[in-house]
């Protein structure tokens, strides 16, 4: 794995202010952007067959019992190789060189955007991101006061198990037995599911709950039983042929229409009256 365990020159490319989420806060974070310029034996932590696909050694014949000295690149045309490393959990010590002050330590970081310019001769440039929230106002100023500039980092592996693990499976990873029956098992304590039927068939500890609220707003409106809607009927019946056998009281003797005295005047009485006729002489 991509380590450097000694304090090794690095150049401060960039420096990102950011954030991160982690529960209910939200932390200060910075992206470093480090460059370091340094021999190819560091492609053996990364991947053991890194450094012989880049390089080769030399045509001239080493000395008996000396190993071959892989700096001869095999193709020239190779600009820079990006590498899927991704690490968390790395520690990040920083140190501007000036004077013995203590480095600045950075734990819980996270290491990406690796990659690799090799070079004649048997040196690369490592190119890699470093993101932190470990950091507070002081620290964050001395990063930003050398951006552009040269600082001595090293950069450790956490011990075995401590390394902070992604717990969302690969991408186009096919789920197996163990994923889908654990989704399984969080799908059903999501649900609540009983074993009980629920209403409008209730058993066991469930026949004395009431019915849930939407089923007793979703019930029909009761109707008027019909006895009583009989007794209605019948009544208004009767107030009916009652006004019918009301006596006459008033009548045109010209045109024979009649008025019981009751209710609204009807509109031939109201004519003659405004035509200057008297009430008294429609009386019957």
């Amino acid at each position: 794995m991509l380590q450097i365990l000694t304090f090794t020159e690095a150049k401060l490319a960039t420096l990102t202010s950011r954030s991160e989420i982690h529960g209910d806060d939200t932390k200060p974070a910075v992206s470093l952007g480090l460059e370091l310029t340094i021999a190819n034996d560091v492609l053996d932590l990364i991947d053991p067959n890194l450094r012989p696909t880049l390089y080769k050694a030399p045509d001239s014949k080493t000395l008996p019992g000396v190993a071959d000295v892989l700096n001869v690149l095999r193709c020239n045309s190779i600009d820079r190789v990006l590498l899927p490393n991704k690490h968390e959990g790395w520690s990040l010590q920083v140190d501007d060189g000036i004077d013995d002050t203590k480095p600045l330590n950075f734990g819980g970081c996270k290491v990406d955007k690796v990659s690799v310019e090799p070079m004649q001769g048997g040196s690369i440039v490592l190119r890699l991101r470093v993101g932190t929230s470990d950091l507070d106002a002081a620290r964050s100023g001395m990063l930003g006061m050398h951006v552009g500039q040269s600082i001595w980092v090293t950069l450790i592996a956490p011990k075995p198990g401590e390394e902070k693990k992604d717990e969302k499976p690969a991408k186009g990873k096919k789920p197996d037995a163990t994923d889908l029956f654990l989704d399984g098992v969080a799908k059903a304590e999501t649900t609540k599911l009983s074993s009980e039927p629920a209403w409008p068939f209730p058993k066991g500890s469930q026949a004395a709950e009431k019915p849930p609220q939407h089923l007793v707003e979703e019930k029909a409106p009761k109707r008027a039983p019909a006895k009583a809607k009989a007794k209605a009927k019948a009544k208004a019946k009767a107030k009916a042929k009652a006004k019918a056998k009301a006596p006459m009281k008033y009548r045109d003797a010209a045109t024979g229409e009649t008025w019981s005295g009751k209710g609204m005047m009807p509109r031939w009485l109201k004519v003659r009256l405004d035509k200057g006729g008297k009430l008294g002489d429609f009386v019957v």
